[in-house]
């Protein structure tokens, strides 16, 4: 059964990690528990050893890039960028900027989870989810690299996104 308490960052990270890596050394077993397409969005429920640990909603993008929106079953929410062409050094901090739009750029500490995947915490902020449902265009900048995504359909996602967190976190704690 989960525990309903809190998740720190770093365990949020951990368990992230062990759902996208394409492999583990901990003997954990990554899997999707589920899947819902939002298109042009991909929203799935992943698990750890049959534990439920997070939704994801994913779409790709120009490039091979591909954006990742996170949530947790303690509202923890994370934004993700895997792109093909980073050569990041796992576990290695750096910074993100991201904004809608003309929006003025948020950003924050983000973490390499491997070499292609960068990931930022985002704050549960109404705000940045209007600017998320009514884009046109989110920006991620890295380095020197700014990467543009499509927002189409993004209001429908973040809804089944939220629905896939709250119907798997429900289930994992029902008495079994």
């Amino acid at each position: 059964m989960k525990s309903s308490k809190p998740i720190g960052f770093e365990m949020f990270l951990a368990a992230v990690v062990m759902i996208l890596a394409s492999g583990t050394t901990s003997g954990a077993r990554a899997e999707v528990i589920a899947r819902y397409q939002s298109s042009p969005w991909l929203v799935e429920a992943n698990a750890s050893n049959g534990e439920f640990q997070n939704c994801t909603m994913s779409a790709d993008q120009a490039r091979g890039a591909k954006v990742l929106i996170v949530l947790t079953p303690g509202d923890k929410w994370a934004i993700g960028v895997m792109n093909p062409g980073f050569n990041l050094k796992p576990g290695a901090a750096g910074q993100v900027s991201y904004w809608v739009d003309d929006v003025i750029p948020r950003g924050g500490a983000a973490k390499a989870i491997d070499g292609k995947t960068l990931l930022a915490p985002l704050e549960n902020a109404p705000q940045l989810f209007e600017e998320f449902r009514l884009g046109s265009m989110m920006n991620v900048k890295v380095g020197n690299e700014t990467l543009q995504f499509s927002l189409n359909g993004t209001s429908a996602a973040l809804a089944t996104l939220i629905g896939c967190s709250r119907r798997h976190a429900e289930q994992a704690q029902a008495p079994r």
